[in-house]
């Protein structure tokens, strides 16, 4: 039977749902504490710890309406564990802005936080401190980006010592969040370890969905297939017919097919084409004198994951990315 459910004072019995915020004292020069909102979703039943959460970027809430749909629906007298949601980046949120002045990098490289560290860090912790550590045994943290909802995940190795059961579970839910790609990290993250890194340093599946502006529908259907998974709801799973996992590298380069000269793109492949090497994927033309300045062509076999569609280009820019595909999921 499940347990009463506190976290920063909150409590949600059986059955219930509660929400409240962690505060945090001290942080800022006004006085005002650290807020972090978050909901408990305490189900009747033995099941699992999910947390999920999103905007720790905060331009990149393209999944807030899917969590939407799935959360504010959830009924825990029908849940089996917990499900525990968060607006981390608060400070960021509000405005949608990346940095502001108290952020100084990139939020997502500094782990798991640190407690006497800088704000940035301190920040982190909450989050950390209070929906992870000893608590969540899956973690999703929502991100964004155009033109195609993706997800990202950690292989087997990056993080040393980590039972092979985690790299799989992780695995699992990135298939299951249904994109019709995902991304499978290979080699460890350079310039600081993510939040998503940090969980599985620590034993905890996890997951980064980038999702996009059309990516609601995705998202509700991920975390939907993702719970029933794992037993948490009853439903069906829902998957796309073909899914494609790809290999992340930090060398960008290795991906990119780029102009050698200025001009204008019309590009001749579409997000989600398989292509040979050789394929003729784009063309760049004088908008002077309309003449045909250079075919680009694939530089590998792969899966064109991006395209840099806006048209004007100069010479030695990036205008898509073709992924190796490491293996082709066919669902029945």
């Amino acid at each position: 039977m499940s347990k009463n459910v506190t976290i920063a004072g909150t409590t949600a019995g059986p059955g219930e749902k509660n929400h409240g915020s962690v505060h945090v004292p001290g942080l800022f020069a006004d006085g005002r504490p650290y807020e972090v909102p978050f909901i408990i979703y305490n189900g009747v039943g033995d099941g699992p710890n999910l947390y999920i959460q999103i905007a720790q970027h905060p331009g990149e809430t393209w999944g807030l309406e899917g969590v939407y749909n799935v959360l504010s629906s959830l009924d825990p007298k029908a849940l089996n564990g917990v499900v525990t949601f968060s607006l981390p980046n608060t400070v960021g949120f509000r405005f949608a802005t990346y940095f502001p002045p108290q952020i100084t990098h990139d939020i997502n490289r500094v782990g798991k936080g640190d407690p006497d560290g800088s704000l940035m860090e301190r920040m982190v912790d909450a989050w950390w401190t209070n929906f992870v550590e000893g608590r969540a045994d899956y973690v999703i943290d929502i991100h964004g980006v155009p033109p195609k909802t993706f997800v990202y995940y950690e292989a087997e190795g990056v993080s040393p010592g980590i039972a092979p059961e985690v790299a799989e579970a992780s695995e699992r839910m990135a298939l299951l969040y249904s994109a019709d790609f995902v991304q499978k990290q290979l080699e460890a993250y350079g310039g600081g370890s993510s939040f998503r890194g940090a969980c599985v340093d620590h034993g905890i599946p996890a997951i980064v969905p980038e999702v996009s502006p059309q990516g609601a529908s995705i998202t509700e259907r991920g975390l939907r297939n993702i719970m029933v998974d794992l037993r948490m709801i009853e439903g069906e799973i829902e998957l796309p017919s073909v899914q494609y996992i790809l290999n992340w590298t930090s060398d960008r380069k290795a991906n990119s097919v780029a102009t050698s000269v200025g001009g204008c793109l019309i590009p001749k492949v579409e997000i989600g084409d398989v292509v040979e090497e050789g394929d003729e994927v784009a063309v760049i033309y004088s908008p002077r004198t309309f003449e045909v300045l250079e075919t680009l062509k694939a530089h590998r076999d792969g899966y064109v994951s991006t395209i840099r569609k806006y048209p004007v280009k100069s010479a030695g820019e990036t205008v898509m990315s073709i992924l190796e595909i490491l293996d082709v999921v066919k669902n029945t």
